[in-house]
């Protein structure tokens, strides 16, 4: 049997929180369900799984997420007093990237002048790098049509269902700490994304300060350390368990704010345009086939692949909407139009942002 080990973690002022860790899962997501189908687990408390390796990851529509040692899979259940929107998914990236890790690594981005980890809607923590910032090179025009996002993490929300209503919600996160997979055209499933680790990006990030950096006044800057322990050491997996699992709590927290303070909703949409790394973006949304009624409604800002009848969306994004779908601009015989995406797969156009 894997080795699995218990504990309870302190947060503070909140209640305790039980927290399971396995050596290996199929998916956090989908043993943390079984165990709540078959009443293991109490339902009315939040609960932990973590694994140090999962053999059957899983992501969005059914996509695999590589899963090698060295990362973090973690699932948190949480009861849910609030309806369940797609809003989560963007509150919990918001507090993601609040991670003291991951805010001291965009101070010292931000006074680079390099991309800061943001969250791409509407599951997905990364950054896109069109300039090509690689450490010390200059970039090329091939460079800057480079439009792949770089992802560091992805969320997946999944209801968890009692008596035909949604009592609760899993959020699971996979987070590349040591390890990112290679991933090839298959394991892509579609996507124009590379797999990044949070150390890949620190040591990007030192290499191009000592490249570019070194002689200018702000360099050793004190507040501008680069993320890492008193000993130097960079981050590891299973001392960011604690971080994340209470950044996660925070999440659901201001989640369920919203019903209740109308400014709570106000306020994260705001804070959300700070880390959006669409924002501004020229993109292309591609969605799978859609009904008559809705194809016939979209038709003027749509166009159908002949081959997979898959519907290809051009536009410009403007932030997001109160009820979680992203906010862009068509533009249609000369006249801009807004309109809301609530699906599809996002590729940045290769056009400057703008």
């Amino acid at each position: 049997m894997p080795f699995a080990s218990q504990s309870v973690l302190n947060q503070g002022a909140n209640q305790p929180l039980i927290h399971r860790h396995v050596a290996v899962s199929p998916s956090t997501n989908s043993e943390l369900m079984q165990q709540l189908a078959n009443g293991d687990i109490d339902k009315t408390r939040p609960y932990l799984l973590t694994a140090s390796m999962q053999t059957a990851g899983r992501g969005q529509r059914t996509r695999t997420w590589q899963s090698p040692i060295g990362n973090i899979y973690l699932s948190l259940y949480h009861p849910l007093q609030s309806s369940l929107s797609g809003l989560l998914s963007l509150v919990v990236g918001l507090h993601i990237t609040r991670l003291p890790v991951l805010q001291n690594l965009n101070r010292q981005r931000r006074s680079l002048g390099l991309p800061i980890v943001g969250v791409k809607w509407a599951n997905d923590i990364g950054y896109y790098d069109t300039e090509s910032l690689s450490a010390g090179e200059t970039p090329t025009a091939a460079d800057k049509s480079n439009t792949s996002f770089h992802k560091l993490a992805g969320i997946l929300i999944e209801p968890v269902v009692t008596d035909n209503k949604i009592t609760g919600v899993i959020i699971g996160v996979g987070m590349n700490i040591e390890a990112a997979p290679v991933l090839s055209d298959s394991t892509k499933e579609g996507m124009d994304y590379q797999a990044i680790s949070l150390t890949q990006i620190i040591k990007q990030t030192q290499n191009y300060k000592q490249t570019h950096i070194a002689n200018k006044d702000n360099a050793h800057s004190g507040h501008n350390s680069l993320p890492s322990d008193a000993h130097g050491h960079l981050p590891r997996a299973e001392d960011l368990y604690i971080p994340v699992s209470a950044t996660l709590l925070r999440a659901v927290a201001q989640f369920e704010q919203f019903s209740q303070q109308s400014y709570a909703l106000t306020q994260f949409i705001e804070d959300y345009s700070a880390v959006n790394v669409l924002a501004g973006r020229p993109i292309i949304i591609e969605q799978p086939p859609l009904s008559a009624h809705t194809t016939q409604a979209t038709k003027p800002q749509s166009a159908q692949d002949k081959h997979s009848d898959t519907v290809v969306i051009h536009g410009v994004v403007t932030g997001i909407n109160t009820d979680g779908s992203l906010a862009i601009n068509t533009t249609q015989q000369g006249y801009v139009e807004p309109r809301n995406i609530y699906t599809g797969t996002i590729r940045l156009t290769g056009k400057d942002k703008g």
